[in-house]
């Protein structure tokens, strides 16, 4: 669940920059930490002015090796998260038979005739993402966590 806002972040990013390819690095660096704000709010950088004022994106290799690919992990995740609601939460019988289908079809269909195949919802749709992990929420909510390990 913490991985979607930074995937998201990462790719809202790249965006930006091939959007305004004339951007200063100053202005990319502000780019970064003003989306940062806004997907990662928790992060507090005011004991590292460096972080600050917007490097951090620097260590994502994945932006200089393969842009954009992490909307690939970010689709994926919600796409893990919509099976695993229905097996876990809406105990949908044909949720293992419609995984298999996507899975054997494989490469031979685009993302959205797999999202078909699959029976899911497209994970374009704000209202996928929130019933989604609306879902994902209750289920941690009712974990108890004084039962946990803390080793």
């Amino acid at each position: 669940m913490e991985f979607l806002p930074y995937g998201i972040l990462v790719d809202h990013f790249q965006h930006e920059v091939y959007t305004h390819p004339t951007w200063t690095p100053a202005e990319r660096k502000a780019a970064w930490r003003d989306l940062e704000k806004q997907y990662c709010p928790d992060r507090d950088y005011s004991e590292n002015p460096a972080l600050d004022r917007g490097i951090y994106w620097f260590r994502q290799a994945h932006i200089f090796d393969v842009p954009f690919y992490y909307l690939d992990y970010t689709i994926a995740q919600v796409v893990a998260f919509e099976f695993w609601q229905r097996f876990n939460v809406e105990h949908d019988p044909k949720a293992w038979e419609d995984y298999m289908a996507m899975a054997k079809a494989g490469g031979s269909q685009t993302l959205m005739e797999l999202i078909q195949t699959g029976h899911l919802c497209s994970p374009f749709e704000a209202a996928t993402l929130k019933d989604t992990l609306d879902a994902v929420q209750q289920a941690l909510d009712a974990v108890d966590d004084t039962q946990l390990d803390h080793n």
